[in-house]
């Protein structure tokens, strides 16, 4: 199902805004993985016609996007929007740089019977009073109902075959208000980044079976297996699309070593975003910071 309309509201100068819902059979925390996701946003804006690039692949609060949109044959205007959320209720991104006194996209989720209901909101300032009107009337509302069209399209597809694909997990270990972090050791692209330890989820295990399992063949530890953190994060591993999983976890038993990475190591939450994160673990930062600041003492 997708469905759309179009309101108006009307200060000191128009404010159009579009909105958008689309159904989607997938999970909300796995939804909001492929909305932070820039490959699936490129994807959709190339199938638009528009230019989409970025220098990450999974989007934090801070990360910046470009947007150059075609407006016209041979026309082109750029936007640079920086995000200001990202979780699992959706992510909201406002353009920072471009023609448009004001751009701001809101997409919300919520959860259903049958999976997610994807929801877009854009709303813009136009520039020029009522030549901008007309602009808008003829121009950029078609402009945008061509990108939701096509994000809805991606992003459905994108979120419901992940939903059938392999899990990888991994464990926020928390400790005394400090998270542990494993250092790769390969392949030699990785080597020398951080990352969570985890693994994939073997057929017929669950997804807090197959951490503890990956916990004590990588550290030599036993772990409780808690509560999600943050959102699902689609990754490729090996050429092939795989869903990321992170669960809180605690020590059950021993001490963590570096079985099968470089080393290990405790991070407090301001050393958190000073580490060489793989990328996907990366865009957990935030959610790791929160997570530790809630388990320190007081």
């Amino acid at each position: 199902m997708s469905e759309s309309t179009w309101r108006r509201v009307w200060h000191d100068h128009p404010v159009p805004v579009l909105t958008r819902s689309t159904l989607v059979a997938a999970p909300r925390r796995l939804v909001a993985g492929v909305v932070r996701d820039c490959d699936a946003a490129a994807e959709s804006l190339t199938l638009a016609g528009h230019r989409f690039s970025s220098s990450v692949r999974l989007l934090i609060a801070g990360d910046e996007v470009v947007l150059d949109a075609a407006l016209l044959p041979g026309v082109r205007l750029r936007y640079v929007s920086r995000i200001r959320s990202v979780g699992p209720e959706g992510m909201t991104s406002e353009a920072v740089r471009g023609l448009a006194t004001s751009l701001v996209h809101t997409t919300t989720l919520h959860d259903t019977g049958t999976g997610t209901t994807l929801r877009d909101e854009i709303a813009w300032r136009s520039p020029f009073g009522p030549a901008g009107r007309v602009a808008d009337a003829l121009l950029v509302r078609r402009l945008i109902d061509r990108m939701v069209d096509a994000r809805a399209v991606v992003y459905r597809r994108r979120a419901e075959e992940l939903a059938a694909g392999p899990v990888v997990v991994g464990a926020a270990i928390v400790r005394d208000g400090t998270v542990l972090a494993a250092q790769r050791a390969h392949p030699p692209e990785l080597a020398g980044r951080w990352e969570l330890p985890g693994g994939s989820v073997e057929p017929g295990e669950t997804e807090p079976a197959a951490l503890a399992r990956e916990c004590r063949e990588e550290l030599g530890a036993d772990v409780r297996v808690g509560e999600r953190v943050g959102t699902d994060l689609p990754i490729t591993v090996r050429g092939r699309d795989r869903t990321l999983r992170i669960h809180a976890a605690t020590l059950a038993a021993g001490e963590p070593q570096a079985l099968e990475h470089r080393a290990v190591r405790w991070l407090a939450p301001a050393e958190l975003p000073t580490v060489a994160w793989v990328e996907a673990d990366r865009a957990l930062v935030p959610d790791l910071r929160a997570l530790v600041a809630g388990d320190r003492p007081g």
